[in-house]
């Protein structure tokens, strides 16, 4: 039977001769089969479903990086499909060979089944088989290579059980992380830009989890800043992560440069940094541990009821510093009761904080009723041209369309 022949690099892993090499997309697409769903009572080996929007976001990356990088994917082949046929090559050794170049023949016709990277490889298929030949984004995939990882393979539940041993291995970085190290997107930049300038973050922002610890040093997660500045910058009106981070990214985009964005965040984090329990910790009277067990300040849902104060607070015309002073006269203090909680206990009795259990509460709707309430604060302690009647219901009005 006719054979292709592809350059490959064999190595042994867990007992299994296992090949790497690359292919352009064009080739990928016509070579792979489409995934069939895993079922565990059948003969073939199988896939999870396809998530749309997963592909969607690989695809959109593919098309608008130009620098883009993507892991290998895992194919499989037959022992009856492929052979895998060693080429020595004179002056390059390898210690106790684990390295053997070849090539790997394939019977013309015999399509690579996917164990892991359907998201991927269908991202290609339809950027392959929806964009113009001639476009700049099929130029580029065709002078790139997508690398593999290639097994020979006959038994379907190995396969299998070689896709759950991929995804137990892998470890996602945290969001903190991730995002901290993304600088294609300006908000990241921006962020570790001002860090570098405030005195509030000085070696206090984590990166390495989500949420720092009770003992932490640190007093805020890089995600929790980038929301909060996001809140910030463009406001609530989003209801996914994509649509809010295009919308704060293009703050620094316009034709200002990001002038004023940048302007307003440095004002809303300078003016965090002066009031008064934070100002304890930059002068070094509080440490941030003690600062968290006193007070509900580092905890996200208020720094997100700030932000989103102070945001409605400039599109009604009043200062984020001037905002952001006038909580001082909030009492951020944590309260002891456990039940029973009043407004006399916690200023965010009802909103961030169970009246029944004295727990945070999460969720929007917790922080967002939390920044009406202090809303009205700022308003009663800002002079603003408009009396409080009609102050609260032109902030009722930005709230809800933002």
């Amino acid at each position: 039977m006719p054979k292709i022949h592809i350059p490959v690099i064999a190595y042994t892993q867990g007992g299994r001769e296992m090949m790497t090499t690359a292919m352009g997309a064009v080739d990928l697409v016509r070579m792979v089969a489409e995934p069939q769903p895993w079922d565990q009572k059948a003969s073939t080996h199988g896939n999870r479903p396809r998530d749309a929007h997963h592909v969607k976001g690989i695809r959109e990356y593919l098309e608008n990086e130009q620098h883009f990088v993507l892991g290998a994917v895992v194919l499989y082949l037959t022992s009856e499909e492929a052979e895998f046929t060693s080429v020595p090559m004179p002056g390059i050794t390898t210690e106790a060979d684990v390295v053997k170049p070849g090539y790997l023949s394939i019977d013309i016709g015999s399509k690579f089944d996917i164990g892991d990277g359907q998201h991927r490889s269908n991202a290609y298929d339809q950027i392959v088989n929806e964009s113009d030949p001639e476009s700049e984004v099929i130029h580029r995939l065709k002078r790139s290579g997508q690398p593999l990882i290639v097994v020979i393979e006959d038994d379907m539940k190995r396969r299998a059980q070689d896709f759950a041993d991929l995804q137990r291995n892998v470890k996602a970085p945290s969001a903190s992380m991730g995002q901290s190290m993304d600088r294609r997107q300006p908000i990241n930049r921006e962020l570790s830009d001002l860090f570098e300038t405030s005195p509030l973050f000085d070696d206090r922002v984590e990166y390495f989890k989500d949420n720092p610890g009770k003992l932490s040093t640190k007093l805020f997660s890089f995600k929790t800043v980038r929301y909060v500045s996001g809140l910030l910058l463009v406001g609530n009106g989003y209801r996914s992560p994509a649509t809010m981070d295009k919308a704060v990214n293009a703050r620094f985009e316009g034709a200002d440069g990001g002038e004023k964005a940048r302007g307003e965040l440095t004002e809303f984090w300078n003016a965090i940094g002066e009031m008064v329990r934070f100002a304890d910790v930059v002068s070094g009277e509080m440490k941030a541990p003690e600062l968290r067990e006193a007070t509900y300040l580092t905890s996200a849902g208020v720094l997100y009821a700030i932000a989103f104060a102070a945001y409605t607070a400039k599109k009604v015309g009043i200062a984020i510093p001037d905002a952001i002073r006038s909580l001082d006269e909030v009492s951020f203090d944590r309260t002891a009761k456990t039940s029973g909680i009043t407004a006399e206990d916690t200023f965010f009795a009802g909103s961030l904080i169970d009246p029944e259990t004295g727990k945070l509460v999460a969720g929007r709707t917790a922080w967002e009723t939390a920044a009406k309430d202090l809303m009205k604060v700022v308003i009663e302690k800002t002079e603003w041209d408009l009396v409080p009647a009609q102050a609260v219901g032109e902030v009722d009005e930005v709230s809800e369309t933002a």
